[in-house]
C-alpha cells in the first residue's frame, strides 16, 4: 500500500514537472509572436502571462501617455522562450520590422524585447529615434532601471520604471532639438495628409479638359446604337461590366471584410495615384468607345482605317494621361499593316490598275455580290472588297476572313460559310420550379438547313440566400473594426542589449 502511494505521488511530480517543462520550452517564432495591435490594440505582447494582465492593463496606460508626450511609439515583448536559431538581436529585429513599430513618416518606433529562460533583453530602436534615445543612454537606463527589478523577477516594475526613465530622457531640455525633429516629421505627416489636395485638384481638373478636347472632336463621329457584334463593342462592354464588378467586390471587401488587410497602409498621400489611375482607365474607354463610333459608322474597312489613324495623329498625347491607349495604338497598327496588301490596286486585263469600290457608299455590293456573300459580311464570316474597271467592263471580287470568320463553317447545301455548328435553342426555360429543355442544332443562316444533334436539359434555377452572407459579413466586420496596427516604421538596427 505504501509503495502504491509513493508510486502514485511520484507520477504526479512527473507529470508536474514535465508539463513545467513544456511550457517553459515554448519557443516562439517572429510569426507566432501575437501582435498586442491587432488584440485590443495595446502595446505589450505577453503571451505566457510572465507580467499578468493586471501588470498589462498598467504598462498599455503608461505607454500610451508615454507616446503621447515623446511622440515615441514602444511596443513590449516579454516571452520565455523564443526561436534556438536566432539570437536575440536577430530575433528582436526581425520582429520589430515585421511587425512596423513606429510611424512610416517617422520610424519614431522602439522595441523592448524580454526572454525570461535565457535571461536576456533587447531594445531596438527605429531610424528616427536613434538620435533621441542613443545606444548608451539605453544601455545606462537598463542598467539602472531594468535589470535590477528583473533580476527580483519583478518584470512589470522594471519596464515602468525604464518607460519613465525613457521619458524623462526624451524630454530632457538638452534634447529639445531632437524631440521638436520627431514631432515636425508627425506634422509633416499631418500636412502630407493635408497636400493631397492640390495634386488632386491638379488631376481632376487636367482630366476635365482632356475628356472636353475628346469630346468634342467625339461629335464629328456619327453614333450608331451597339449591336454588341463588333470586337470593339464588346471590348468596351465587358471592360465596363469588369471595372464595375471589381468595384463593387472591393467595397463589399472594405465595407464586410476589412479589406483582407489591403488597406492597411492607406494614406491620403495614395488619393492622388488612385483617382489618377480611374480616370486613365475611365480614358481608355472612352478611347475605345470612339473607335467602335467609328467601326460603325464605317462598312468599308478601308475608309474605317483612314478615319481611326486620323484620329490617333490628333490624339496621340492621350498615352500621357492613359498608358493603356498606347496598347490600342500598338494593336492598330499591327492590324493595318496586316491589311496593307489588301488594299493595293489590282489590274484589269489590259493591265490598268482598277478602282475599288467605296463600301460606305454600295453597302450591300450590288450588283457584285450575290445574296449568299452579303450574308457571309453581314455574318462577319468575309469581308469583300470589289474592284472594277475603269471601263466599267470588268470587276474583281476579294475575298477576306473576318472577325467571326471561325465562328461559321461552310454549309453543305449552299457552300456559303454562313452554317453555325451547335446552336443551342432554348425549347423550354428553366425557371425555380423546374428544369428547362434545349436542342442543339446545325443552322445554316442564309439557306436555313437544320441539322439536329441532340436535346440538352437546363438546370432548374436556384435562389441564393442573402440572409446568410449578411448575417456573416457583419460578424467580420464587427470583428475587423476593432483591429488596428502599427504605423509601418522601420529599424537600420539601432539599440542595446545585454542579460541579468
Amino acid at each position: 500500500m505504501l509503495k502504491f502511494h509513493l508510486f502514485k505521488a511520484f507520477s504526479l511530480f512527473l507529470l508536474i514537472f514535465v508539463t513545467n517543462f513544456a511550457v517553459a520550452q515554448k519557443a516562439y517564432l517572429v510569426k507566432e509572436i501575437p501582435d498586442p495591435k491587432k488584440n485590443g490594440g495595446g502595446y505589450v505582447s505577453d503571451p505566457d502571462e510572465i507580467l499578468g494582465s493586471s501588470a498589462v492593463a498598467e504598462l498599455n496606460t503608461t505607454i500610451a501617455d508615454f507616446e503621447r508626450k515623446t511622440n515615441v511609439q514602444v511596443a513590449v515583448v516579454v516571452v520565455n522562450d523564443f526561436d534556438h536559431d536566432k539570437e536575440d538581436f536577430d530575433f528582436a529585429y526581425e520582429l520589430f520590422n515585421t511587425w512596423g513599430i513606429g510611424q512610416k513618416s517617422s520610424n519614431n518606433g522602439l522595441l523592448l524585447f524580454i526572454s525570461k529562460e535565457r535571461r536576456k533583453y533587447r531594445f531596438i530602436t527605429g531610424t528616427g529615434a536613434e538620435g533621441v534615445l542613443p545606444d548608451v543612454k539605453l544601455k545606462h537606463i537598463a542598467e539602472q532601471q531594468l535589470l535590477p527589478a528583473f533580476r527580483k523577477n519583478d518584470f512589470a516594475t522594471g519596464i515602468i520604471n525604464t518607460i519613465n526613465a525613457l521619458g524623462e530622457l526624451i524630454l530632457n531640455p538638452n534634447n529639445k532639438a531632437e524631440l521638436n525633429q520627431l514631432f515636425t516629421q508627425k506634422d509633416s505627416s499631418n500636412s502630407l495628409a493635408e497636400s493631397f489636395w492640390l495634386p488632386t485638384a491638379v488631376i481632376i481638373l487636367a482630366f476635365f479638359g482632356v475628356f472636353k478636347l475628346v469630346n468634342r472632336q467625339g461629335k464629328n463621329i456619327p453614333f450608331k446604337a451597339f449591336t454588341g457584334k463588333n470586337p470593339g463593342e464588346r471590348a468596351i462592354t465587358k471592360g465596363c461590366v469588369g471595372v464595375i464588378l471589381v468595384f463593387i467586390i472591393s467595397v463589399f471587401a472594405f465595407i464586410f471584410f476589412g479589406g483582407f488587410g489591403l488597406f492597411d497602409h492607406f494614406g491620403w498621400q495614395h488619393v492622388p495615384v488612385i483617382l489618377y489611375a480611374v480616370l486613365a482607365i475611365a480614358l481608355y474607354f472612352r478611347y475605345l468607345f470612339y473607335i467602335a463610333s467609328l467601326r460603325q459608322a464605317h462598312n468599308d474597312d478601308k475608309n474605317f482605317f483612314t478615319s481611326v489613324s486620323s484620329f490617333n495623329k490628333k490624339n496621340f498625347w492621350l498615352v500621357i494621361f492613359s498608358p493603356l491607349i498606347l496598347i490600342s495604338f500598338i494593336a492598330y497598327l499591327f492590324k493595318k499593316n496586316k491589311n496593307n496588301d489588301r488594299f493595293k490596286p489590282v489590274m484589269d486585263s489590259k493591265n490598268n490598275e482598277m478602282v475599288r469600290i467605296d463600301r460606305d457608299i454600295n453597302v450591300d455590293g450590288s450588283p457584285f455580290l450575290t445574296k449568299g456573300q452579303r450574308k457571309e459580311e453581314v455574318l462577319q464570316a468575309y469581308d469583300y472588297d470589289i474592284w472594277e474597271s475603269t471601263d466599267h467592263k470588268e470587276h474583281l471580287v476579294k475575298q477576306w476572313p473576318a472577325e467571326a470568320y471561325n465562328q461559321y463553317t461552310e454549309c453543305p447545301d449552299c457552300y456559303f460559310r454562313t452554317f453555325k455548328l451547335h446552336k443551342q435553342v432554348t425549347t423550354r426555360a428553366a425557371t425555380y420550379s423546374h428544369s428547362g429543355q434545349a436542342k442543339v442544332i446545325n443552322e445554316c443562316s442564309f439557306c436555313k438547313k437544320t441539322d439536329f444533334v441532340k436535346w440538352i436539359i437546363l438546370p432548374m434555377l436556384v435562389e441564393s440566400s442573402s440572409s446568410s452572407s449578411s448575417s456573416g459579413g457583419s460578424s467580420s466586420s464587427s470583428s475587423s473594426s476593432s483591429s488596428s496596427s502599427w504605423g509601418g516604421g522601420s529599424s537600420s538596427g539601432g539599440g542595446t542589449g545585454g542579460s541579468w
